[in-house]
């Protein structure tokens, strides 16, 4: 049988997240997209069959890739007004992201739950995320979570995800790492390479559930194969310790150095301790000290951590406690735990001037009520649970 126009649109622009969508034809992700092509092949189906809502939608989606949102609107208002799904979903993100209209919040929240109440995943998903951040309604975890799982039920590699790291993350009695690292592991079977890489965090450490270093190994470099810079890291940081996989300090220094160009600040902190101890570069304590100066401009909470040792100790700078106590808040704040274990277990390895510098920073906040003696007691240790994991 010959191909028709209507079966090249199905084969170039078919959508995953699309519940009308033909179920017998390869789906094409965003990024695979050929949106040309697309729209040739759904311009022409659509002129043969113009009642078929879904090659309108597929059409309409080209038009979004190829960056013509007046079309993309105009075809998903159309669609909307016949109630495809797909088309409420597509004109939220446009109001989402000012795409075709003027940017309007209100306008994409009202969009994306009349999507998400016609069973559109992507609508769903988006639906999560303003619960989950807070926008236009107030920050609501749990009915997050019971978006985010009902656009997973339909396929959402990326609610799937946002599942599990809702569930790390959240600071409410939903805090479940073993049911986070379960959602990892559908999200990295089902190919988002953010789960993969939080996937391989998780076995790494051994977070919700056993250690599994092949496991890390494995998802770190599937989710590096697709791209992701942090798993890059993470997979540099493998070889670097020889966790998983033989030790090569060499190939962990080429990954590093892959991640840090991507803007990974993790990286740019683990360049900085190959420098700092002459392990896998040679020793070299300004150049640490500008490594980590860049992760810290990047929010790595051990940047920070490592500069405030840099500060305390007087390496590659004059001492300076005022300094030390500054970027040990920021690294407090970021949520370095290392840092917090620190302060907590090992203050006393820290100087006087230091402790002293970073109680009256606190003091000065209004969040430390004692004396500025050096003597991180239960009254300095409170203040410091307060800044932590806060940002600034």
């Amino acid at each position: 049988m010959a191909e028709t126009a209507k079966d090249r649109c199905d084969a170039l622009a078919s959508d995953p997240l699309d519940e009308d969508r033909r179920r017998d034809v390869d789906l094409v992700e965003w990024d695979d997209l050929d949106a040309d092509a697309a729209i040739e092949a759904c311009s022409a189906a659509l002129a043969a069959e113009p009642n078929i809502l879904r090659i309108k939608y597929q059409l309409a989606r080209a038009y979004e890739k190829n960056e013509d949102y007046q079309q993309s609107v105009k075809l998903y208002r159309e669609l909307a007004d016949r109630g495809y799904a797909a088309g409420f979903a597509g004109i939220a993100y446009a109001y989402d992201n000012g795409e075709g209209v003027e940017k309007d919040e209100a306008q994409a929240f009202d969009w994306y739950s009349k999507g998400a109440n016609r069973n559109n995943a992507w609508a769903m998903f988006n639906l999560a995320k303003f619960y989950d951040d807070g926008r236009q309604v107030p920050e609501d975890d749990r009915i997050a979570l019971q978006w985010f799982e009902r656009a997973a039920s339909l396929g959402n590699a990326r609610a799937m995800t946002d599942a599990g790291f809702l569930l790390e993350t959240t600071t409410t009695d939903l805090r479940d790492v073993v049911k986070a690292r379960e959602w990892y592991v559908k999200g990295a079977e089902a190919g988002n390479d953010v789960g993969m890489a939080n996937l391989a965090g998780f076995l790494m450490n051994g977070t919700g559930g056993p250690k599994d270093l092949e496991g890390a190994f494995k998802w770190y470099k599937a989710a590096s194969d697709r791209g992701n810079a942090s798993a890059t890291n993470g997979l540099g940081y493998l070889y670097y310790e020889g966790l998983g996989v033989t030790k090569d300090l060499a190939e962990a220094m080429r990954l590093y150095q892959i991640a840090a160009d991507a803007g990974i600040g993790t990286a740019f902190t683990n360049l900085g301790y190959a420098s700092e101890t002459g392990l896998g570069a040679p020793q070299d304590n300004a150049k640490a000290y500008e490594y980590y100066l860049k992760g810290a401009e990047l929010g790595d909470g051990m940047a920070f951590n490592n500069l405030a040792n840099f500060a305390d100790e007087g390496i590659a700078m004059a001492k300076d406690p005022a300094k030390a106590a500054e970027w040990m808040e920021k690294a407090l704040r970021a949520g370095a735990t290392f840092s917090r274990d620190q302060m907590r277990d090992n203050a006393g390895e820290w100087s006087v001037d230091f402790r002293k510098a970073l109680q009256a920073r606190l003091k000065e906040q209004k969040i430390y009520t004692g004396a500025i003696d050096g003597d991180f007691g239960a009254t300095t240790q409170d203040a410091i649970d307060t800044v932590f994991n806060v940002p600034l």
